[in-house]
């Protein structure tokens, strides 16, 4: 039986723009963000995470800048618990906000545009960060007279969303979008380009190592993290 750590490159695309973001994973917790731009190949490392991450759960923004993804199996005695959703600003892990969920089949979510987005589950837990400014997470809610389908925000009021979206979201959602995936390939830690049906080799992602850097928007003074404080931490 091979004892080589997996690797395993997830491709997530913006959809207004060419930015992309890269979900790397290297380990059964062990995963790191890296930023793209497709219109010169560019690209910037961001944080690392040791952590399950579900990577079928995870999504970007349409603009590229923010991104969801859902942990299991973390440390149940902490304040995200074992199982949470978090939207954060691409390339970076670091909290906007925040999910505790009890389930983690129930996590992840979905953009619905740049400024609003869906928790799966979200009727039951709550943001315990607070700092995602600008975002506003969509809710299934009381259906009244001002709001006849029942999608809110969080703070009551009826979601401004279009006919086209609030009839996808009540047929099931989420909303499914064209992505680039098929003008792109992944084996293993290689990121390739499809052209003329022949893999073209972008970048060599196979040997990395840890970065324990944190986000720019970390704003936390040092009486708020410990002194030994990465990204890496598995309390954290």
């Amino acid at each position: 039986m091979s004892t080589d750590p997996i690797l395993r490159l997830y491709l997530f695309f913006a959809t207004e723009n060419d930015s992309a973001l890269i979900l790397r994973r290297s380990g059964k917790k062990m995963y790191n963000l890296i930023g793209w731009d497709r219109s010169n190949d560019g690209f910037v490392e961001g944080q690392w995470l040791k952590k399950s991450v579900r990577a079928e759960d995870c999504a970007l923004s349409p603009d590229g800048r923010h991104f969801i993804y859902a942990v299991r199996e973390a440390n149940p005695d902490t304040r995200a618990t074992s199982n949470y959703t978090v939207v954060s600003r691409a390339p970076w892990f670091t909290a906007l906000a925040l999910f505790p969920q009890e389930w983690a089949w129930r996590s992840g979510g979905y953009f619905l545009d740049n400024d609003l987005y869906r928790i799966h589950g979200d009727t039951d837990y709550d943001d315990i960060v607070g700092a995602a400014d600008g975002l506003f997470q969509v809710v299934v809610g009381e259906i009244t007279k001002d709001c006849r389908t029942g999608l809110r925000l969080r703070n009551g009021q009826p979601a401004p969303l279009s006919k086209a979206l609030r009839d996808q979201l009540l047929d099931g959602g989420p909303v499914q979008r064209d992505i680039a995936m098929d003008r792109y390939e992944t084996q293993a830690g290689r990121l390739y380009r499809l052209a003329n049906g022949e893999p073209e080799l972008i970048r060599d992602f196979t040997d990395m190592e840890p970065q324990f850097i944190r986000a720019p928007y970390d704003t936390r003074s040092k009486q708020d993290v410990a002194d030994d404080w990465h990204p890496l931490r598995d309390d954290g």
